[in-house]
Parts: structure tokens; sequence; C-alpha cells
């Protein structure tokens, strides 16, 4: 008991320096600017000039902790963000910021705030319907990935996307494809003992067998004993090279329609409603 009241003790001076741990006010300010598309965009610029060399350009981390993930921004209330952008944290090495004016401060909250919460929850920038359009066209998004029972399945499944992912997660899997695969879509090559020559990706894999989905959505239950060659690739069957093929406009939109995606909205007025498709 002794020991727990001296570690009480010490916590309340520790959550008083920290405005990250401190309960705060809730301020008629976050109805302004929390989820609102136009002040993340504002709050992301400062952001980059301001916080990314410590937070990364994505708020993934670095010298600074992770934002999107870590326990710098995950749950904390808006007012929290605020205030530690505000006031710095004491004791670490994050300065205060309490020369940037109200405007800028909660922008700048409204961005990293962002970047914690699901991407459904967030109005994200673009224009969903140009996405959708584009999704399902020339993009051929729909070509390997699926849609509420619409679409291939060379991709993971995008049914709950805005839901099951951070902003920053969908624009890492749209610029970046390669740097994350999805578990149970590694892409594969394999050439049989007959000389056919199948690609896809592996569903499921041991010295004796794979399981192989390939472009057609095919599956292929293989005995590795009658394959001449297995070969696991570095890269995605997703296009590399979308930034070439695509604006930044287009593919913000893309982002936009993809965020919308939820298998059911998290509303209590709308229990059996999804989202467009």
């Amino acid at each position: 008991m002794q020991r727990l009241l001296v570690l009480l003790l010490f916590a309340a001076p520790l959550a008083a320096q920290n405005p990250a741990l401190r309960e705060v006010a809730r301020d008629p300010n976050e109805d302004i600017y929390i989820g609102k598309k136009e002040h993340i965009a504002a709050g992301e610029q400062l952001y980059s000039i301001a916080c990314s060399g410590c937070h990364g350009p994505g708020g993934e981390g670095g010298r600074g902790p992770n934002l999107v993930i870590g326990p710098a921004a995950q749950n904390k209330k808006p007012t929290q963000i605020y205030s530690a952008i505000k006031i710095g944290v004491p004791g670490g090495d994050m300065p205060p910021f309490g020369s940037m004016s109200e405007e800028q401060l909660w922008q700048m909250t409204a961005y990293v705030s962002s970047l914690s919460r699901p991407a459904y929850e967030v109005d994200v920038p673009g224009d969903p319907e140009a996405g959708k359009a584009l999704y399902h066209g020339k993009a051929g998004c729909s070509n390997c990935h699926m849609i509420r029972g619409e679409g291939g399945s060379l991709g993971p499944d995008l049914s709950n996307a805005g839901l099951q992912n951070y902003v920053l997660q969908l624009r890492e899997g749209v610029l970046e494809p390669n740097k994350r695969i999805t578990p149970g879509f590694d892409p594969v090559r394999v050439v049989t003992d007959s000389g056919e020559t199948i690609e896809g990706v592996a569903k499921n894999y041991t010295n004796y067998s794979i399981q192989l989905l390939d472009r057609s959505g095919t599956l292929h239950l293989l005995d590795t004993g009658g394959l001449k060659e297995i070969v696991f690739l570095k890269e995605t069957w997703m296009p590399a090279n979308i930034t070439d093929r695509f604006s930044d406009d287009e593919i913000q939109n893309i982002l936009a329609f993809v965020s919308r995606q939820a298998a059911r909205i998290p509303s209590a007025d709308a229990d059996t409603e999804t989202a467009d498709n």
C-alpha cells in the first residue's frame, strides 16, 4: 500500500507537466476544425514545415514519436493534442508553438488528430464521385480489388477500407504498394513440370503444397513436388507508377473514394446502412 501511494504521488506531478496526459475540457473549436478537410489540409502544410523533421512526413515517427499508431496520439482528445502543440512537452524535445495563431494551432491539431483516426471518420480531401469513376474506370482498381462483391480478388478486399485503415495507410497503399504486403497476398510465380507459368498471389504455402490465386480468380491447389520453380516476388501486382499515370488531384480523388468504404457505417441511426460503392 505504501508503494502504491508513492507511485500515485509521483504520477500526479508527471501528468500535470505533460499536456498529453492531462484531462482537459472540450473546446468548442473542435466543432469548427476537427475532421474538416480544409483545416486538415492547411494543418498538413503547417505540419510539414514545423513537425515533419522529427515526426516524419506522414506522422510515422523518427526522432519524435509516431503520431499514427503510437501512444503520443492514439486515444488523445483534440484539446490534449492542441495543448501539447501550443506549450510543448516539458522535459522533452518538443518545443512550444505558442507563437502561432489560434487558427494555425487548431489547423495543425486537426491534421495530427486525423492521423490516428480511421479514414472514414476524416473528411479526406478530394471528390469521392470522381474517385469512384477512376476506381472502376481507367485506374483499373476494381480489376484486382473487390468492394462488396464487385471486382477482382488479386488484391485485398476494400469493402471496409475506410474503417480498417488510417489515411496514411491508404495513401501508402496507393503510392507505395510494395512497402507492406498484406498477408495472404504475397505475389508469386510458379512453373509446372509441363512448363506452364502461373502468376498470382499465394493464399497458403507449405513445403508440400501451395494455394495460388491467379489473375483470373482461379484458385490452384498445387503439389510443390510437381513444380519446377516457385518464385516469391518482391513487388505486388499493383502498378507502381501511379504517379506517372494520374495527377495529384486524381490520386486524391481515389483516396477520397476508398476512404468512404465501410461495411457498416458507425452511426447509431444507421445500423444497417452501407457506404456508396
